[in-house]
């Protein structure tokens, strides 16, 4: 096996067993359900050729100043392949990459003076296998990297098949990369006349099954229709057999830098080093993103979160990696509000919550996610700041997320009214409900807003009345009764449309004039009818 060992897969089955165990433990009590897939040994590693946005190239984070100009180079400028490949080693240096090039650039140089580009497809390819074999690749190991090609000359199917593949891309010779759950190789000139690179075997032949197995083995596959006449002609005896019989599945040569990465973050996972792994398992999954990867990357982010204390702003870029992932929607924001939790404790860390929110919805594609984020938060600086004038605009928040949320109603109805009772200027009052009426505009909030420019309406004819000042009462008045729909149920706002009835009613009693007091009266009841308080101005 060249991508797994026997020993590491069973230690992998034991890593992700105690991933998931640890962090039940961790979040269990605080009703966090966990959906994770876990990692299948059984199943093919390599399934699928295609990208996503899950992981994108802008959060990629780098070891090294070598990595980020090499994968940059590449993925930018579609160059640097060779860097790239040598970039899993966080220890590279342009020197030293510089020397494995040269020594590398050599095996051309040999193979033109084996006069390579004389020779026909049949004789070539062996031929370039044999000398690239005989000068690079010395010992197989399981555990190793490109850069150890030229370090050691010890190799692995994945390093051997991605120095093949570069060599016969300069050669221009057709070939495509073959890879399944253990395994990866190169398939030479696809087609009838394929020929298979099984990269770790330095005979150039298949030591287990001999010609004539496999041959049977694809004529009992033809002859039970398992494939079609097509694909019988069209592919050699060897590439139908290694398709078939190991399972495998065509990739990209832009797909093995993933496989590096891959592997890498699995041993760094063995060892505990969940940061580390879960930045490999980003990279792994940007050049191959393969279900396998993404749960690699799932179960080393959550372990990253679980030991992570967020001291640092960034920090939060794993729980926004984390939401890309199609876990269960209320993982993420149930972390986030530990974490909101965890820190609001402190009475100096309320600048760096509103940081690391910030910081984080900027990040969230998924719409019921990012609602629960702004909702959750949101309700939470409601509750803690009630007698605080902004409590408003944070229910209007958590509104604008979940329009419909009872709680956030009453919360935000509650805000406005502590605002409008603590208010010394009912003109400022009424300049905040005009500009929170274009700033939040769900159907929900509206209303709500309405009827308290109704009650600031209200406020101003009631003290006008009392003062008065009967113009200024009576356009106040205007205002309510041209936009307010009688009868109102609403039980405050009926408060209201008392007290200021009542002042006006008395206003027109002081004056002796019983009659406007009478109209004025019957004005205010259509609005509340059976108003004791209105009446009581009237003298029958």
């Amino acid at each position: 096996m060249c991508l797994f060992s026997v020993f590491k897969i069973l230690n992998i089955k034991i890593f992700f067993y105690i991933c998931i165990v640890k962090y039940k433990r961790t979040f269990s009590m605080k009703r966090i359900r966990l959906s994770i897939i876990i990692l299948s040994v059984s199943g093919i590693l390599f399934s699928q050729n295609k990208s996503d946005s899950l992981v994108l190239f802008s959060g990629l984070k780098y070891t090294s100043d070598f990595e980020k100009k090499a994968l940059t180079g590449f993925v930018e400028n579609k160059k640097d392949t060779f860097n790239l490949m040598l970039a899993i080693d966080d220890k590279m240096t342009p020197a030293e990459a510089s020397q494995f090039e040269k020594s590398y650039l050599k095996v051309f140089d040999e193979l033109t003076r084996k006069k390579i580009d004389s020779k026909n497809a049949n004789k070539k390819v062996p031929a370039v296998y044999s000398t690239v074999h005989n000068m690079f690749l010395k010992k197989y190991q399981d555990n190793v990297f490109f850069p150890d090609i030229f370090r050691t000359g010890t190799y692995n199917c994945v390093t051997a098949t991605i120095l093949y593949s570069m060599v016969f891309d300069r050669l221009k010779i057709p070939y495509k990369v073959m890879a399944s759950k253990n395994h990866a190789y190169v398939v030479a000139n696809p087609g009838p006349r394929s020929i298979v690179i099984e990269t770790t075997n330095p005979s150039f032949e298949k030591s287990i099954f001999t010609g004539e197995f496999k041959q049977q083995y694809v004529d009992n596959l033809r002859n039970s229709k398992q494939i079609n006449e097509q694909e019988y002609k069209n592919r050699s005896m060897e590439e139908i057999f290694e398709a078939k019989f190991n399972q495998v599945d065509e990739v990209t040569f832009t797909n093995l830098p993933g496989f590096q990465y891959y592997n890498l973050a699995l041993t760094k996972g063995q060892n505990n080093e969940f940061e580390a792994a879960s930045s490999l398992s980003q990279k792994a999954y940007f050049f191959y993103s393969d279900p396998q990867v993404k749960s690699l990357l799932q179960t080393t982010l959550l372990m990253q979160i679980q030991k992570c204390n967020f001291d640092k702003v960034s920090d939060i870029d794993y729980l926004g990696q984390l939401s890309r992932l199609d876990l269960d929607e209320n993982l993420v924001s149930s972390i986030f509000n530990n974490i909101i939790n965890d820190k609001q404790k402190y009475t100096d860390k309320q600048k760096y919550c509103d940081s690391i929110y910030s910081r984080l919805v900027h990040q969230i594609s998924n719409k019921s996610i990012l609602n629960e984020i702004i909702f959750g938060y949101n309700m939470q600086l409601a509750y803690q700041n009630l007698e605080n004038p902004k409590a408003a605009s944070y229910a209007a928040k958590a509104l604008n997320a979940k329009p419909n949320h009872k709680d956030a109603i009453n919360i935000f109805k509650a805000c406005l009214l502590e605002n409008l009772e603590k208010s010394e200027n009912n003109m400022e009052f009424l300049d905040t409900l005009k500009q929170m009426e274009k700033e939040y505009t769900n159907e929900q909030i509206k209303p709500i807003i309405k009827q308290y420019e109704y009650m600031v309406y209200l406020n101003m004819a009631k003290d006008a009345f009392n003062k008065d000042k009967p113009v200024a009462g009576e356009k106040h008045i205007t205002l309510f009764e041209t936009s307010c729909t009688p009868p109102v149920d609403d039980i405050i706002l009926r408060q209201y449309i008392e007290r200021a009835y009542y002042s006006y009613s008395s206003y027109y009693y002081r004056k002796k004039n019983k009659t406007m007091s009478q109209t004025v009266v019957n004005r205010g009841l259509k609005y509340v009818p059976k108003s004791s308080l209105i009446k009581s101005t009237v003298i029958y």
